[in-house]
Order: C-alpha cells, then structure tokens, then sequence
C-alpha cells in the first residue's frame, strides 16, 4: 500500500475528531528555558505554555500594542472652555493661508498640544505625524481632509469641523477678505 508522503498519518479523516482551536498562554511563574541569543539580536527561548478556557478566549479582548490594527476606541475630544471663556483660536478671522496655519498651531496648544505621534493615533491614522508636522511648519493652506483629520486628532467636534472647514473654503475660494451673508446672495 503506498501512501502520499505529504498525507497525515493516523486514522482515515472521517474518523478524526476535530479539536476547537485552542489558545494558549505563559503559564504563571514560567521561567525561560534554553536562552539563547538569536543572529538578529533577539532572545529565545521556552516557556511551559497552558491552554485559555474557551470562556475567557472569547471574552478577553486582544492587545495589539499598537501594532497591526488601529485602537477602536473614539479619539479624546477637547475640554471646552468655562462658560464665558472661549479660548479656542477661532479660523474665521484668519485672511491670509499663514494666518489660518498659526491658527492651527493655537488650536493644537489648546487642545494640549499633543504630540504629532498621537494625533496620528487620535485620528485613526487619516494622516501621519509627518503630514501633521509639515503642515504646521509651512505657511501653505493645508488640503481639508488634512484639516479634518487635525480637528479630529486635537479633540474638536463636528461643529469645530464646519467653522474650520467654512474658514478654509473662504481662503481657498481666494477670498481673505469676511463676506458677510448679503453679500453672498445675488442681485435680483
């Protein structure tokens, strides 16, 4: 009887049991066994491992330490002012683009400047640190979703959004100057 090498051994597939996957985890107290320094630079080794009940597998949530895929959590939003002290830099008066990013440079300092790694974060990764960064270095007149994504890394709301982004449509629309409502409507 000739059998494929690449087959398992052991009874016919039918008559196997399927067996849940199981998780396991570092048993408590577990010291290392045969450590060894790796080519790369890390350590290895052996850890008694035990299996997690079922019921703790699917109740525990996974920690990705921020590797592979972004913290759901919502992003922190502002503390808003005392009532009758609004600090927050207010977009609408800026005329010229540097005004508008001096603007965002204030409003970061009143969200309590966060750092540029966690804004990213803050923002569910809409833009990089280095966007961010260089942004707020220049005096050009950011795009909007690098706009939005600032409002949202620094903790503003959706009605924050819309005075930012109507500031940033006046600017990029090549007006500096405040049109007023009437003078946006047509003459009939």
């Amino acid at each position: 009887m000739t059998s494929d090498l690449l087959s398992p051994s052991g009874p016919h597939p039918s008559l196997r049991r399927s067996a849940p996957s199981t998780v396991y985890r570092v048993a408590p107290d577990a010291l290392p066994k045969r450590v060894r320094r790796g080519s790369d630079g890390m350590f290895y080794g052996e850890v008694p491992l035990i299996p997690v009940p079922e019921d703790e597998v699917n109740r525990r949530p996974r920690d990705t330490r921020g590797r592979g895929e972004p913290s759901r959590s919502s992003p922190p939003t502002a503390v808003p002012d005392l009532d009758g002290h609004d600090n927050r830099p207010d977009p609408m008066t800026a005329t010229t683009p540097a005004e508008f990013v001096a603007a965002m440079r204030l409003f970061r300092r009143w969200a309590g400047t966060p750092s540029y790694r966690r804004m990213q974060q803050n923002c569910g990764n809409r833009c990089s640190a280095t966007s961010f960064h260089t942004a707020l270095s220049q005096d050009k007149l950011p795009k909007l979703p690098l706009v939005e994504a600032f409002i949202i890394a620094c903790g503003g709301t959706d009605e924050e959004y819309r005075r930012w982004a109507t500031a940033w449509r006046r600017l990029e629309l090549g007006g500096g100057d405040t049109p007023t409502p009437a003078s946006r409507r047509p003459e009939p």
